[in-house]
């Protein structure tokens, strides 16, 4: 798999394990190998190794109702309140403390009240959404607007409607295509 853009905010890497391709949104964690790959890349802020035996699933639901949550609030529409209390309840469970981070990764922090490790990544991915909804970056929350993209991105300006120069491209070159279809 390539996950070239990961790195972006954990939130944002989080959501966007799912894919638009031909119109639908696909899953690119299918497997635990998936989900290590995807934590490994994510370096420090995932310190958790991932079991052989562990259950994907929940990891799925916490990144669903994440989407569905990030979705909304892009498209300046109602949120989903069962969402919104999923992550609250994740983030009641199992908090998040946060140590100063002076270039040494000390500022990834520790999960309270769990060892299980995917629990452990839900609970940073819902640290991480909070963060990011109760932040200044929640204006700049954007879904990319491009032929077979779809992810969520934060915005470099106010007018930007794709998260990379390859989807202004992609999009820009759907829209002479249909405008060349039309007039033929």
């Amino acid at each position: 798999m390539d996950w070239h853009w990961l790195g972006d905010h954990f939130a944002l890497d989080v959501v966007n394990t799912v894919q638009l391709q031909r119109g639908v949104y696909a899953e690119l964690i299918d497997s635990v190998a998936d989900l290590q790959d995807w934590a490994e890349l994510q370096g420090a802020r995932v310190p958790e190794v991932i079991p052989a035996d562990a259950d994907i699933d929940t990891f799925k639901v916490t990144r669903d109702r994440m989407l569905s949550l990030l979705r909304a609030v892009a498209s300046n529409m109602d949120v989903p309140r069962e969402s919104v209390d999923h992550i609250d309840s994740i983030a009641r469970r199992h908090p998040v403390t946060r140590r100063l981070d002076l270039g040494d990764g000390g500022g990834v922090g520790d999960v309270v009240g769990t060892k299980d490790p995917v629990e452990s990544l839900c609970a940073r991915a819902a640290s991480a959404v909070i963060d990011l909804l109760n932040g200044p970056d929640r204006t700049r929350l954007a879904l990319c607007d491009a032929p077979r993209c779809g992810q969520l991105f934060l915005q470099d300006r106010p007018n930007q409607q794709w998260c990379c120069s390859a989807c202004g491209n992609r999009a820009r070159a759907a829209r002479h295509h249909a405008k060349e279809k039309r007039g033929s």
